[in-house]
């Protein structure tokens, strides 16, 4: 039915609707369709149908004896057990049984109008013994033919019109009078009349139907094939734009460290902040596009706050470092725990930061949570400027820009948009408080989890062969060579390879104290090349760079693991190796 349903476009449906179907007919490529899914539908509709027939058959049968003269009887039942409920418990059975839908139809169809023929039969061996049976029978059977069994129109007006026309033919050989004759004929054909009418009804609203459904359908494959197309632009643009930045970055960082003219550092200075900026409104862009398509789907979890905050300090601890802020983490309880992904919570509170880093002009900004009940509210706080309370209301509404905003580079307003966004999708709230002069206190509240215990971190081994040497693993040539060139200007001693082949030949040689791996690498993952490597203690921890930013970025100390989002700025990446070195000197 669905490979029927493709052939036809959604045009034509349109088109026949617009046409309409009064003649209950549609074109040629809509009518195969429409009788292919009516005809599949008929097996299943007919189970109950038949069971209800055989029921009327059985019952009547019973009857007969008691108000029709014995001889009669025996001759009626006969017809009755012998002749109709046979075939109707044939067509039952047919329902079960693999022959095709067209041919179920037929018989289907068929015995209808055999068990007309039957009541016929009936009436006639009435007349034979001058018994004057009733026509009801007849009617009962139009009211199957046209409502119950759901034949179709014109099929249902053929066969009833053979078993009204067979009727009439029995009582003319009888030589019933004219006047019953046509009294009897009127009153049939009027019912057939009726029953035709509301057949019509019944197909012209069932074709109707049809041609909604199948618009319907086709226009939510139209929007779900649209929505995978953007999916995959958004995943692609989130690669290959990020991919040419962080070369550029690489690049420009290596161009600022030799001796450039008084003249040139002020414009590489300037190129440089163009591209950090440029990636901040990517980065958002992307961000919610991922909302508006539905990619992003919350997994929930006990998430340690103490834990969280600290990551997304890590994280912009450099950037805070580079405009003179003191980024500050507020002691808390290490067990305290909200339910949330721990992804997107992240993201929030880098949001949060980021924003008062950009905006608020402090000079310290904290990060803190108050403890509840059952929600703990999380909140980043800062001694800036403040906001006027008209400000304080539209804050978190998508494209909205402060006005103090620095217009010369100015931002998209999607980063507090994305918080309300996300922090809805952990079934959370959020809000600001603010007063001109006195800073800012920006805040979520989550539901709180159940308390973590904490366990000691195992021992890690901290003698490590050759600790100043790291494996650099980069299918980007340019990006591979920048980036090589900044870790052996920081003292480093760097072997770099562009594929997981090479880098495990290399491994299997002689061990290396920390590996930079590209998350995808053209022949495997670079989490699994990490694993490999970690497991056969040829490195002892390392960075994961990639274009993906659907990957949280964070440190994993388990691991001795970072994972930081491309284009690499150096300065949070001389940071996470730092952090690395610190992390196995403990």
């Amino acid at each position: 039915m669905q490979s029927g349903q493709n052939a036809v476009q959604a045009s034509e449906f349109e088109a026949q609707r617009r046409a309409g179907h009064r003649r209950l007919r549609f074109t040629p490529n809509l009518e195969k369709l429409y009788r292919d899914q009516r005809q599949h539908a008929l097996p299943e509709r007919a189970r109950p149908v038949a069971i209800s027939a055989v029921a009327l058959f059985l019952i009547y049968a019973a009857l007969d004896p008691f108000l029709l003269p014995s001889e009669l009887a025996h001759q009626t039942v006969a017809v009755r057990l012998l002749l109709s409920c046979p075939v109707i418990l044939l067509i039952w059975g047919l329902s079960y049984a693999p022959v095709s839908a067209k041919r179920f139809a037929r018989w289907y169809a068929g015995a209808y109008v055999w068990g007309g023929l039957n009541v016929v039969l009936i009436i006639a061996l009435a007349r034979r013994q001058a018994f004057p049976m009733p026509y009801d029978g007849i009617l009962l059977m139009l009211m199957f033919g046209y409502f119950v069994m759901g034949l179709p129109f014109r099929t249902a007006s053929v066969g009833s019109a053979l078993i009204i026309g067979s009727y009439i033919g029995v009582e003319a050989a009888f030589d019933t009078p004219m006047p019953d004759i046509l009294m009897n004929g009127f009153f049939l054909l009027t019912a057939n009349l009726i029953g035709m009418v509301g057949a019509w009804l019944s197909e012209h609203r069932q074709r109707a139907h049809f041609l909604d459904r199948h618009l319907l359908e086709l226009s939510r494959e139209q929007a779900e094939a649209d929505s995978a197309a953007k999916t995959h632009l958004i995943s692609v643009a989130s690669h290959d734009l990020r991919q040419p930045l962080n070369v550029i970055n690489l690049l420009l960082d290596n161009l600022s460290a030799t001796d450039l003219s008084a003249d040139q550092r002020p414009l590489a200075r300037q190129l440089s902040q163009s591209v950090t900026h440029f990636n901040g409104l990517l980065g958002s862009l992307l961000d919610i596009s991922r909302i508006q398509e539905n990619m992003i789907r919350p997994v929930m979890a006990p998430v340690p706050v103490a834990t969280v905050m600290q990551q997304a300090r890590d994280a912009l601890d450099a950037e805070a470092v580079e405009q003179g802020v003191s980024l500050v983490v507020e002691h808390c309880n290490p067990a305290l725990a909200v339910e949330a992904d721990p992804h997107l919570l992240h993201r929030v509170l880098q949001n949060l930061i980021g924003n008062a880093l950009q905006h608020s002009g402090a000079e310290t900004i904290t990060l803190g949570v108050d403890a509840g009940d059952r929600q703990h509210r999380l909140w980043v706080r800062d001694d800036g400027r403040g906001m006027p309370e008209r400000e304080q209301t539209r804050i978190f509404e998508t494209f909205y820009r402060r006005d103090t905003d620095n217009q010369a580079q100015p931002g998209l307003g999607l980063g507090l948009a994305i918080t309300r966004e996300l922090t809805a999708m952990m079934r959370g709230e959020h809000g600001v408080v603010s007063c001109e002069g006195l800073g800012s206190t920006f805040w979520v509240t989550l539901p709180a989890a159940q308390a973590i215990t904490t366990q000691p971190a195992a021992a890690m081994p901290i003698e490590l062969p050759a600790g100043d040497r790291i494996l650099l693993v980069e299918d980007d040539d340019t990006a591979r060579e920048a980036l090589q060139q900044i870790l052996e200007r920081w003292g480093f001693a760097v072997l770099s390879v562009a594929t997981g082949a090479l880098a495990r030949h290399l491994a299997r040689q002689q061990a290396f104290g920390l590996a930079i791996i590209d998350l995808h690498l053209p022949d495997i993952a670079g989490d699994e090349l990490f694993r490999e490597l970690l497991a056969a203690n040829a490195v002892g921890g390392g960075i994961l760079i990639t274009a993906d930013t659907g990957r949280k970025q964070a440190y994993d100390p388990e691991q001795r693991l970072w994972l930081m989002h491309k284009p690499i700025v150096p300065a949070r990446l001389r940071a996470a190796l730092i952090r690395i070195q610190h992390t196995e000197a403990v």
